[in-house]
């Protein structure tokens, strides 16, 4: 889908629900009209509400949709734009923000709104696909965790909040138990499970950063199993966010995964925490609709070694 001209039927969802969502109806309709957008239909109330927002969004006929709340929010109405083949905005009104971050580097709605305007088209919205032995049980736009050191979302949040002296006890509780959790194997493709014992799997979808720019495949950053100092330094850098920089890393490019392990698998899909029931299966799917957003800047190896 390319714009002739800007879309002229907008329709903006508000969550108040979520954590640092507010009403701006008056600030986006003036924004929008200001880029010559038509003025928005908007629908705007509670978390209660959200069912009869969504399908008074769905009828609206829009052919631009924005979200303002949450990645639950936004995941939300992700799919009414996929089902209606039109594009999406998500603007960070909730805690985590990891969409926004993610395709606009920003988690301040006027940042995110105005990058998604000056996109010159819509790009595609590739996603990844969660089994277990339940079934299909959820989805991920930018990233997932999988292993004992996604407990640290805890603490990333305490943290986020400014709680500091909570997130510090968060993060002491949470290396304590992941010294002792079973590890992880995995399954790429169809080869079988490997002998590598894994403590975290991180998982990007493709244009969610400069190193994932490959639409066919999800990037994988594979964490050795570790015990002491070096389970410390693993926990601290999924609390601080630099996943990548950790000792004992391996990075996979694959299409589909399975995890393997003797305890219940934890994980977090787009900052939503989840555990799932035996072995877990992973997959992308390319067919999940359009976004208005930029295409992440290339990173190369040298750009990595000076930065």
């Amino acid at each position: 889908m390319t714009f002739r001209t800007a879309p002229s039927r907008p329709v903006l969802l508000i969550n108040l629900s979520s954590s640092s969502s507010e009403d701006i109806s008056g600030q986006i309709t003036t924004l929008l009209e200001r880029y010559g957008y038509g003025r928005p239909k908007i629908f705007m109330g509670q978390s209660a509400d959200m069912a009869d927002m969504m399908q008074n969004m769905r009828d609206a006929g829009g052919d631009l949709l924005i979200s303002f709340g949450g990645d639950g929010t936004a995941a939300a109405v992700a799919s009414i734009a996929r089902d209606q083949d039109v594009p999406f905005i998500a603007l960070p009104g909730g805690t985590m923000n990891m969409l926004m971050l993610g395709l606009y580097g920003s988690d301040v709605w006027q940042d995110c709104l105005l990058g998604g305007l000056a996109a010159a088209q819509p790009r595609p919205m590739t996603a990844g696909v969660v089994s277990d032995d339940r079934g299909e049980v959820g989805t991920f736009m930018v990233g997932a965790m999988f292993g004992k050191p996604t407990r640290m979302n805890d603490a990333r949040e305490e943290l986020r909040d400014g709680h500091v002296v909570e997130a510090a006890r968060d993060a002491i509780k949470t290396m304590r138990t992941t010294s002792e959790a079973a590890p992880i194997t995995i399954a790429t493709d169809d080869a079988p499970f490997g002998s590598l014992q894994l403590e975290l799997v991180n998982v990007t979808c493709p244009f969610m950063d400069g190193e994932a720019l490959d639409p066919d495949v999800l990037d994988l950053t594979l964490f050795e199993t570790v015990t002491g100092g070096s389970t410390l330094s693993l926990g601290l850098s999924a609390l601080l966010g630099n996943i990548r920089q950790s000792e004992s890393v391996e990075h996979v490019r694959t299409q589909r995964f399975r995890l393997r392990s003797d305890d219940p698998i934890e994980g977090l899909l787009d900052g939503e925490s989840m555990t799932f029931e035996g072995d877990v299966s992973v997959r992308i799917d390319r067919q999940r609709g359009l976004v208005m957003a930029p295409w992440p800047a290339m990173s190369f190896p040298t750009q990595r070694q000076t930065d």
